[in-house]
């Protein structure tokens, strides 16, 4: 079992919209794939996170 996640912000005119959390960057990052384009103002920022962090 890995001690890492991998989260996923989704930010839209400077404002965080939602938060995914994926257990490998390759999900992270095929979610995002997915929303390649769907707004201009639509920015996505994939980063790695100890699991500690969210569930303690």
């Amino acid at each position: 079992m890995t001690n890492m996640i991998w989260k996923c912000e989704q930010w839209f005119g400077g404002q965080m919209q939602e938060t995914q959390m994926f257990l490998s960057e390759e999900q992270a990052r095929a979610f995002a794939k997915k929303l390649a384009g769907v707004a201009p103002d639509l920015t996505l920022k994939i980063e790695p996170m100890p699991i500690q962090h969210v569930w303690n």
